[in-house]
């Protein structure tokens, strides 16, 4: 039996985490080996640059969007090397928050030449693919009215803000890139509406999910 790599990619506000917890807490119902993570932030490195890259930067300072690309290729190899590689090679269900597409959305959108993307990956992931990637798609007007209820709801305190801030302009250009993606990838990416209700994506994500699994043998009803 082989592991099964699953990513979760989206706009800011488009349910990632929510569908994430459902999909995890199903499949440990079923009794399946589940390994969840994230990027920024799935290894003791990665929680240090997590808040480097998604807190605001006080000092003021503008980094170039090479610098920016670089710390998240930083964390991804991290953690590739010491959680994902090694739970796929103990036949376990990988469920990752974010990973390579929202690299090529985010700091594509930035400014960020696809060739350099292409050399990065090629260092870093070494030709490893998710088996599958949920999209969840939803127009970054009604994204970030969430974010906004969201970040109000957790307070001052909540700092991972600095994308969020983002212009719109910025936004739908993420969105734009994600969609392409999706287009390029059709046999990989599972693009879901994410302004439907919470229960119909879960649904929509378990239909693409479930045939994965038992492809790779895993007991799935």
């Amino acid at each position: 039996m082989q592991g099964v790599f699953i990513t979760i990619e989206g706009v800011e506000g488009s349910g990632k985490s929510t569908q994430l917890l459902r999909l995890s807490e199903r499949l440990r119902r079923l009794g399946l080996p589940v390994v969840v993570s994230k990027e920024p932030g799935g290894t003791a490195l990665g929680r240090e640059l997590r808040r480097l890259l998604l807190e605001r930067h006080v000092s003021g300072e503008t980094w170039c969007p090479e610098a920016e690309l670089l710390l998240f290729y930083a964390d991804r190899a991290q953690h590739l090397e010491t959680v994902i590689r090694p739970a796929l090679a103990e036949a376990k269900i990988v469920l990752v928050d974010r990973f390579e597409d929202s690299t090529r959305a985010y700091q594509g959108a930035s400014g960020v030449p696809e060739s350099s993307l292409d050399r990065l990956n090629d260092v870093v992931l070494r030709g490893l693919k998710p088996h599958l990637t949920v999209m969840l798609d939803m127009d970054p007007e009604g994204s970030l009215q969430r974010v906004e209820v969201r970040n109000l709801a957790l307070g001052s305190e909540y700092a991972e803000t600095r994308f969020d801030e983002a212009t719109l302009d910025f936004h739908r250009r993420v969105r734009n890139r994600f969609l392409i993606i999706a287009q390029k990838h059709p046999n990989r990416v599972a693009l879901i509406p994410a302004r439907n209700p919470v229960d119909q994506v879960e649904a929509s994500i378990w239909v693409r999910v479930a045939p994965l699994l038992r492809s790779a043998g895993f007991g799935v009803d």
